[in-house]
């Protein structure tokens, strides 16, 4: 074999270990991307429950939470603070969420419930007066979302 054919060999080799090696690289993206997709799953089952267990655990903000459906003017100023701040903390999931969708780490169907969450309670006149005080704390793409999101 000469030198030259020595060459094309080498050539046809460095060939071959570029290609699996990229096919190698493409299947470890793939799995970081699967594993990166469960733990926000994780997040997102944690994240909501964290954000139920308190109305669950505490009797007086579920009751505080109710009220604020249609008797938000009637509650006092405390309470009607603590429920613009829960409702804010909703909102900041709802925000996480968005950004998980953007990158394309939730599913269509997990992205629909949550739609479908904001949809449910955007009529909430705390929600609205939060979105109202916290809305510039967000980033522009989110901010246009949930202005359209909360139109009524």
């Amino acid at each position: 074999m000469t030198l030259e054919q020595f060459a094309y060999l080498a050539q046809i080799v460095g060939v071959i270990v570029v290609i699996v090696s990229l096919v190698y690289v493409a299947r470890q993206l793939q799995q970081n991307t699967e594993m990166a997709r469960i733990a926000a799953g994780s997040q997102q089952v944690q994240a909501d429950f964290d954000l139920t267990d308190s109305m669950i655990a505490n009797r007086e903000l579920a009751e505080v939470w109710v009220k604020g459906e249609s008797e938000f003017d009637l509650l006092d100023e405390v309470n009607k603070r603590r429920l613009i701040f829960f409702e804010r903390r909703a909102i900041v999931w709802w925000h996480h969420n968005f950004q998980l969708n953007q990158k394309g780490l939730l599913s269509a169907s997990e992205w629909k419930a949550y739609l479908g969450i904001i949809h449910a309670v955007r009529s909430r006149q705390a929600v609205q007066i939060s979105w109202q005080m916290f809305r510039e704390g967000f980033d522009k793409p989110f901010r246009d979302f949930m202005d359209e999101q909360l139109k009524m």
